[in-house]
């Protein structure tokens, strides 16, 4: 049974039926004139959909590409969004998105990146890009949160925890790095707490593990200042790359002729789509299935109604997962294929 859960095939089936599931739930009683919406598309602004949901792919193996050639110049654009499309596939057929990063590990080996480069680079990846994630949700929090929290749904204080989550693992990190006493606090009283609350289950296991994670961590924070040109062009691509992602809702509902309900603007589009992705943060479910159909759905309705909100969920999942799904295996499949004696 075990082996099952494991199975790639299981997770694909697993995110269809919960898709599928959610969307019967959602909008069952209103599948004619969601339908009717869906065929008012404008195919020029769908391209552009589609155009902005590549870019953010590539925006990711240009990221990917700058932080590798730190160590080995000679890695290529092409090579970084190889590996970009096939941590999405992976991402998204894997709980909680955990399999990206070791199927990026898998593709760094064979583009002949050492195993300590590789890691090296997904660890600086990561810091830069949680860093830049955190302060770009905080300042749309800032501007839209309460607005929403009290004029809408108790759905958003799930966003403020999803967004504690995020901003609690970069702080935490930089806090266990930098303040002496805290880190001692947490590896001797907080394991203890976590032991009583049944979180963790072998203290010494649990030690090493955040004292590696930690010595990691030191070791990537302490390149910032030597690469500061670097460092400040990849926080520039990560702004650029989150604004695409959650600007994209606002493209697709465009795509649909659809306009906001009087009141709103672009801006609460963007804010919208960052809580959307911060209550992912409490779906270990394979690409957030089910959870992120429904989310989209209850939040956008606020601002563009329900049938509305509904088709601009189907244009914008089926553009911006299943498109990348797509395309991110058959990138895997062939490059597998071409790289099978290597």
């Amino acid at each position: 049974m075990q082996k099952i859960f494991k199975s790639y095939t299981f997770n694909i089936l697993l995110i269809l039926v919960f898709t599928v599931s959610a969307l019967y739930l959602t909008i069952r009683d209103f599948v004619d004139e969601i339908l009717l919406a869906l065929q008012s598309i404008q195919w020029g602004w769908f391209i552009v959909v589609i155009l902005m949901v590549l870019f953010y792919h590539a925006l990711i193996g240009i990221i990917l590409t700058q932080l590798t050639r730190m160590s080995n110049p000679k890695y290529k654009y092409r090579q970084g969004i190889i590996n970009a499309l096939i941590a999405s596939f992976f991402h998204g057929i894997t709980p909680s998105a955990s399999g990206g990063q070791f199927a990026q590990v898998y593709v760094f080996t064979k583009q002949k990146v050492p195993l300590s480069d590789a890691a090296s680079v997904l660890w600086l990846d990561f810091i830069i890009y949680q860093s830049t994630m955190v302060v770009t949700v905080f300042i749309l929090m800032f501007f839209r949160f309460q607005y929403f929290f009290n004029s809408h749904s108790p759905l958003f204080i799930f966003v403020f925890f999803g967004f504690l989550i995020n901003a609690s693992i970069i702080f935490g990190l930089w806090s266990l790095a930098r303040l002496p006493r805290f880190h001692n606090w947490v590896s001797t009283r907080g394991i203890e707490i976590g032991i009583k609350m049944r979180l963790i289950k072998d203290k010494e296991k649990s030690i090493a593990f955040m004292e590696e994670q930690i010595d990691r961590f030191q070791i990537e924070k302490a390149k910032i200042p030597s690469h500061k040109p670097l460092i400040t062009k990849v926080v520039c691509l990560n702004i650029i790359r989150l604004m695409f992602y959650y600007f994209l809702p606002f493209v697709a509902m465009k795509s649909l002729g659809i306009t906001l309900l009087e009141g709103y603007s672009w801006l609460d589009v963007m804010a919208l789509s960052a809580f959307v992705a911060m209550i992912n943060a409490f779906i270990p479910i394979p690409g957030a299935s089910g959870g992120t159909e429904a989310t989209f759905i209850l939040m956008f309705t606020t601002i563009m109604g329900y049938i509305n909100a509904s088709a601009t969920m189907i244009i914008w999942r089926l553009s911006n997962f299943y498109l990348v799904m797509i395309i991110g295996g058959i990138t895997f499949v062939l490059y597998k294929f071409v790289n099978r004696n290597k």
